[in-house]
């Protein structure tokens, strides 16, 4: 009789310590706000960008061939942040000890140029760009890279044109270089930056 007594109000604690340690649990994500969420995503993707990508060539032979599937890893996680919290410009609270986490998409883009030319990608940044997160300059930026690296000419006059012989721009590009520019919010570049033929 005496074990027929225990057997049930054991069973009755454990029951309520698992329904206390259920709603605990419960309070404690609700308590993760927008934000929190947000420093968590670009912390993941600084991390894997940064440390990953930073620290591989000690360990691999083939680190070009392992930091090019980071970095697309990294720009499909910065393409996902971007679309559920905009391009992040500002982290509140978390400012003055996570502040170079701000630093982690723009990190993701210029090592992934290419993926920029895919239409919903442009979009995306360029109604970033419009709505006043990501600045017009920053795009162009990022964009420059891919017409320098995989094209060889400079067609929103980012200072990666310096890596072009010569680093004037085509005045054959100008008609080009003008309507980029006024697509993603940018005035014309000046005439002293196409070289003279």
């Amino acid at each position: 009789m005496k074990y027929r007594i225990r057997i049930p109000l054991t069973a009755l604690a454990i029951a309520m310590l698992t329904i206390s340690a259920a709603a605990q649990s419960k309070q404690e994500t609700e308590k993760v706000t927008s934000l929190d969420s947000t420093v968590i995503a670009l912390a993941e993707i600084w991390s894997l960008d940064q440390g990953v990508r930073s620290d591989v060539s000690l360990y691999l032979e083939n680190s070009r061939k392992f930091n090019l599937h980071i970095d697309s890893i990294c720009f499909d996680k910065a393409i996902e942040c971007i679309r559920h919290f905009g391009w992040v410009t500002d982290l509140g609270k978390y400012n003055s000890t996570h502040g170079y986490l701000l630093q982690a998409l723009t990190a993701v883009m210029l090592h992934s140029p290419h993926r920029l030319m895919d239409g919903d990608i442009y979009s995306l940044l360029r109604s970033e760009a419009e709505a006043g997160r990501l600045h017009p300059e920053a795009l162009a930026l990022f964009l420059d890279k891919y017409y320098v690296t995989y094209q060889k000419r400079s067609l929103y006059g980012s200072d990666f044109r310096k890596f072009l012989q010569p680093p004037a721009l085509n005045p054959e590009d100008r008609p080009l270089s003008d309507s980029l520019r006024r697509d993603i919010g940018l005035s014309p570049l000046p005439d002293s930056l196409f070289r003279q033929p």
